[in-house]
């Protein structure tokens, strides 16, 4: 077996070298120390010449998948075994052979950089794969296993730095808190760690902490509340049964009120003490932004990518975005969320928005194409349908304007609709529609200079309009929605 020293003196530092280079990187090894001798010799390699597009450029790179393969297994064998000192010591031959930064962003997969473009649309990124995220984390575990909290803090901020979309650095951050007793910085984190959280494990993972947290803080109440939320999501036997035996000793304090119904109370005692109860309102806008783009381009890969994005989606109960952002770009017609009465309608895509307004229960969207305009306002009252029909009607006729065709119509779907015609002189037609939906009087008005003859631009419209759950009101309810 031929090391560095034994060709060191036949170097020449120019592409002569190549022959013998590929020679000693082909041997083979039959120890680890041959292994790690051949490494010694492509690190070499690698930081003294230019040799790219060489011949031996491939074999540089075959040999780089083969050394982290190698190292990679070693240190998850010596996790396993529990040998933190062997753990690192495989570490450190990877950072001697790889060139590890402490200001590189990676992210495990595509669907995580458009994800992060979206959180942080200001920051310059780029698509980049590495192992530094990994190198640190691990390192991190073993220095926590050694209980060096100081180093393993600093390993698993450098990781969370460099994959900010990777959970487990966040995880084991606030575990190695919550072992040095040091549970406010461990807070700190843990709010980090929910505004990325995007699976019902990593919700669990968040409950379970701040049970513990406000269990150390003495609140018992909220601990109580969150032990309960979190006994609904995906967590480890281990983490489940250290929250059952917290709740033991909560239930067995004296002189502690607590719900009869833990599931039902806690979700409440979480609202009041600003425990959230559902994925952040960040990662719920930032994966409707990142579907809404995937639409843009045409590009046949993307089609598993939509389909990851859009049942992520649905998981986050944004069902009715889903079908605005599908309506919007896949059809004809171009569908509104209007968020404060929480009602959607859908409209053709011939009329242009010029206006929209969402002061309190109210909200107006006029559309106008040509000489027409199309109104849709939205207004909040508890009055009885005829009797606001009936007030409608005055305003208009103490206006001037004349009345003609008034029906009451009821729809495939059981809405009671009442519409009419309203004329001022030979100039002014307009057609005009009425829904009570819920606690709010819908106004359709369709002005034109031509005779209207027909009602059914605005009976479509009417028939598109539901009720829906607003981001704000699934943030709020989250699974009890």
């Amino acid at each position: 077996m031929k090391k560095l020293a034994d060709i060191f003196s036949q170097l020449t530092h120019t592409d002569k070298d190549f022959p013998l280079l590929i020679e000693v990187l082909d041997q083979k090894s039959s120890t680890e120390d041959e292994f790690f001798a051949i490494m010694d010799i492509a690190k070499y390699v690698k930081d003294n010449y230019l040799y790219h597009g060489s011949n031996i450029e491939q074999k540089i790179l075959k040999l780089d998948k083969e050394v982290f393969a190698y190292l990679e297994s070693k240190v998850n064998k010596k996790n396993a075994k529990r040998d933190w000192n062997g753990m690192l010591f495989y570490l450190d031959k990877v950072e001697h052979y790889f060139p590890i930064s402490k200001d590189v962003t990676i992210f495990d997969s595509v669907e995580d950089f458009y994800l992060y473009s979206m959180l942080f649309p200001k920051k310059h990124i780029k698509l980049c794969f590495g192992i530094e995220h990994w190198f640190f984390l691990k390192k991190g575990v073993a220095y926590r296993h050694k209980e060096d909290f100081k180093n393993a803090i600093q390993n698993f901020e450098y990781s969370i730095k460099s994959a900010p979309l990777s959970m487990p650095p966040y995880e084991e951050l606030i575990g190695t808190y919550f072992e040095n007793h040091d549970y406010d910085s461990a807070k700190v984190v843990l709010d980090k760690y929910y505004m990325f959280a995007r699976t019902f494990y990593q919700l669990g993972i968040f409950y379970y902490y701040n049970a513990l947290y406000y269990y150390q803080k003495g609140n018992y109440f909220v601990a109580h509340a969150c032990i309960w939320y979190a006994l609904g999501f995906d967590l480890s036997l281990a983490m489940r049964n250290s929250l059952l035996e917290k709740l033991n000793e909560i239930i067995g304090k004296q002189n502690l009120v607590l719900g009869a119904f833990g599931a039902v109370s806690g979700a409440k005692a979480l609202q009041t003490n600003n425990v959230p109860v559902w994925f952040s309102k960040q990662i719920l806008l930032a994966t409707l932004d990142m579907y809404k783009s995937s639409f843009v381009s045409r590009i046949p890969e993307l089609k598993q990518f939509k389909k990851s994005v859009r049942r992520k989606l649905m998981l986050y109960k944004l069902s009715a975005y889903v079908e605005q952002i599908e309506t919007n770009m896949d059809s004809n017609q171009y569908m509104f969320l209007l968020n404060l009465p929480s009602i959607s309608l859908k409209i053709d895509k011939n009329w242009q928005l010029v206006y929209e307004n969402n002061e309190n229960f109210g909200v107006a969207l006029e559309l106008e194409n040509s000489n027409d305009t199309l109104t849709v306002s939205v207004s909040k009252t508890i009055k009885d349908f005829d009797e606001l029909y009936k007030e409608e009607l005055d305003k208009i006729l103490s206006s001037g304007c004349e009345l003609k065709n008034q029906r009451d119509l009821t729809t495939i779907k059981n809405k009671n609709i009442k519409i009419a015609d309203v004329v001022l002189g030979q100039d002014f037609n307009m057609k005009i529609l009425y829904l009570k939906f819920g606690d709010y009087l819908l106004t359709l008005s369709y002005v034109s200079k031509q005779q209207l003859n027909n009602d059914n631009l605005l009976l479509t419209i009417a028939n598109s309009m539901k009720f829906y759950n607003n981001i704000d009101k699934i943030t709020k309810m989250g699974r009890f929605l």
